[in-house]
């Protein structure tokens, strides 16, 4: 079975795939009952990861974006951010499913 925690409002699980499909930590709801709730313990942690970890997907970007432009030179027109998510999306995708991992064995809910 999945790991889950539960909605402290209607006591439902909500699992790390419905983790991974926030798009942030400020914007939760649960899923059954669209009680608006916050995790308190673990999210803190993960801004901070988050804010660690961009610099290191920035140089990622980059470095893909110099290297596929030595085939396809249009490619340094194209924002690196879209070069990122292009082709470097799975680094992304293990990513957020760390972060769900991580909040759902660790975390705690509270309603908003």
């Amino acid at each position: 079975m999945d790991p889950s925690l539960p909605c402290p409002n209607c006591g439902h699980s909500i699992t790390e795939e419905n983790f991974q499909k926030y798009s942030n930590p400020f914007s939760m709801t649960c899923p059954h009952c669209d009680a608006k709730f916050k995790e308190t313990k673990v999210t803190p942690w993960l801004l901070v990861l988050a804010i660690l970890v961009t610099p290191v997907f920035i140089f990622i970007g980059v470095t893909l974006q110099t290297y596929i432009a030595g085939f396809w030179p249009f490619i340094e027109k194209i924002p690196t951010a879209f070069v990122f998510l292009a082709f470097a999306y799975p680094i992304y995708a293990v990513y957020e499913k760390f972060n769900a991992r991580i909040v759902v064995s660790k975390g705690a809910l509270q309603l908003k």
